[in-house]
């Protein structure tokens, strides 16, 4: 289990769902997650992150279906604009009840019967991020000579980009 369950910012009160196999409860909750981002991807500290989703007490654990969701800040991975885009994952996770060990990769209930569903929003919302956002799909990118943004003005060195000279003899095919 991740280090940031410790003290979770997204933990729910499951006492009423535990043992009770059938027994279900709907919850929202919102709140900011730190350290949250990829290298062109992250949601900045003063957002805060939604968990709308329905936690099931099953013979296993806690089964957790629903929505993660946030407003995140993208890099356009061809000129570096910087823009928001809304993030919204569907999840299902299983909540042990007692963790195997200490070593367990799933994840589990609190001892206090608190359900915390920090690392369960990071996860989905990492994976959710797209790999390769572009703030536009016809964006133009940076230029390869000057670096000027061929979105905003035309620096003049379209169409002059030099071929690798290891790659020439492909150009005629």
């Amino acid at each position: 289990m991740s280090k940031h369950v410790t003290a979770p910012a997204l933990a729910v009160d499951v006492r009423e769902l535990l043992q009770k196999p059938g027994a279900h409860k709907h919850v929202v909750v919102r709140a900011p997650l730190e350290d949250l981002a990829t290298p062109v991807a992250s949601v900045p500290n003063d957002r805060p992150v939604t968990v709308d989703a329905e936690i099931e007490s099953v013979v296993e654990g806690l089964l957790v279906t629903g929505t993660v969701r946030a407003t995140a800040v993208l890099r356009c991975v061809r000129c570096l604009r910087e823009f928001d885009q809304e993030v919204q994952v569907e999840v299902r996770e299983l909540f042990t009840l007692e963790p195997e060990d200490d070593e367990d990769e799933g994840y589990a209930v609190l001892p206090d019967d608190r359900l915390p569903l920090d690392t369960m929003a990071r996860d989905a919302l990492v994976l959710g991020f797209p790999a390769f956002p572009l703030h536009s799909p016809d964006c133009a990118g940076l230029c390869p000579v000057c670096g000027a943004d061929r979105n905003t003005v035309d620096c003049g060195h379209g169409g002059t980009e030099t071929i690798d000279p290891r790659w020439a003899g492909l150009a005629g095919l």
